[in-house]
């Protein structure tokens, strides 16, 4: 993703590189993001958790492989792009008013690529990880020097009755027995690294979810009620704005009182995932060749177990299935 000048920041971080052997760390893995003094706060950003949206056509580009090619609308590219950045902006705002320095926003909507954001209009001090394949998808970059973890737009797991649910390419995913939704996943990577989620911003749905996983400390933004899978009670892109920066300066004094903790299992993680029923059997072809490189076994007819002790390489086996599921 590129480098950080006067406007907005972008970081460019590698490809990945097939036919690399089992668990080999992926291209641009090693690199990390510039450093900047103060208080480092890393803003994990999707986009069907945001204000407003309630269906594919919104949060849709058309260009991410054959099967989305009918999924996208004229909105997608004039107003959710742009209300989705203010969003991230009013969170960056937020933080910044509680003492928060630095800021990393990562991309991690698969829509348009990965690049969904407008980085002209982004808070022009943040760093920015945008674009596809990169080594940790929604996690990349983060690492220990981070003070807190922000995510925001996130959504419900795939089959709970929220708006627009799904987990990465997965119908269930477990690590140890306990059920980990995109919020959980990511949360799990960082709490390896010592850092804390401080806020997730999503429907009244996720946020059962999010407080079963994280506790009552961590900041939920409910930015819109559930009638369903593509439908919900929503409040104005001002209003929700408001909403996202009060929450991240509430998040702030959270996280800098010592209220929050590190979200950690016991390793070795023993993870189990199974794809979603409704991809085809030449996806699930796919994902099991995979499996000799990765070192995951195939339980069923398109469920898998895999143990690792390190949360990072997982991440990276998320970016493998990425590539199968979006070409």
């Amino acid at each position: 993703m590129m480098v950080r000048g006067s406007l907005s920041a972008v970081l460019l971080l590698g490809a990945m590189v097939h036919g690399a052997a089992a668990q080999t760390p992926l291209a641009g893995a090693d690199k990390r993001i510039p450093m900047e003094p103060g208080f480092r706060v890393y803003v994990l950003v999707d986009m069907e958790g945001m204000g407003s949206a309630v269906k594919a056509q919104e949060v849709i580009a058309g260009n991410e492989g054959p099967a989305y090619r009918e999924r996208t609308g004229p909105d997608y590219w004039t107003h959710y792009r742009e209300m989705l950045t203010a969003e991230t902006n009013a969170v960056i705002r937020g933080a910044r008013a509680a003492g928060a320095r630095a800021f990393v926003v990562n991309e991690g909507h698969g829509g348009n690529r990965f690049a969904n954001l407008l980085p002209w209009a982004l808070d022009p001090e943040a760093i920015l990880i945008r674009g596809y394949p990169k080594p940790m998808v929604m996690s990349t970059g983060i690492d220990s020097t981070f003070n807190t973890m922000m995510m925001i737009a996130m959504h419900p797991s795939w089959g709970k009755p929220g708006v627009m649910a799904h987990n990465y390419a997965f119908a269930e995913f477990q690590v140890n027995g306990v059920a980990l939704n995109e919020v959980g996943i990511n949360a799990l990577v960082a709490g390896e690294q010592g850092v804390s989620v401080s806020l997730v911003s999503g429907d009244d749905e996720l946020a059962k979810e999010v407080a079963a996983l994280l506790g009552d400390r961590v900041v939920m933004v409910v930015v819109k009620t559930a009638l369903g899978g593509s439908a919900a009670i929503t409040y104005s892109p001002t209003r929700v704005q408001r909403m996202l920066e009060a929450g991240a300066r509430e998040a702030m004094r959270r996280e800098r009182g010592g209220e929050l903790r590190p979200f950690t299992l016991p390793t070795p993680y023993r993870v189990e995932f199974s794809l979603r029923p409704t991809y085809p059997d030449s996806l699930v072809r796919g994902v099991d060749a995979l499996a000799p490189r990765w070192g995951f076994e195939k339980t069923g007819e398109r469920s898998y177990r895999y143990v690792t002790s390190d949360a990072r390489q997982l991440a990276h086996l998320l970016d493998a299935i990425e590539l199968v599921v979006l070409p």
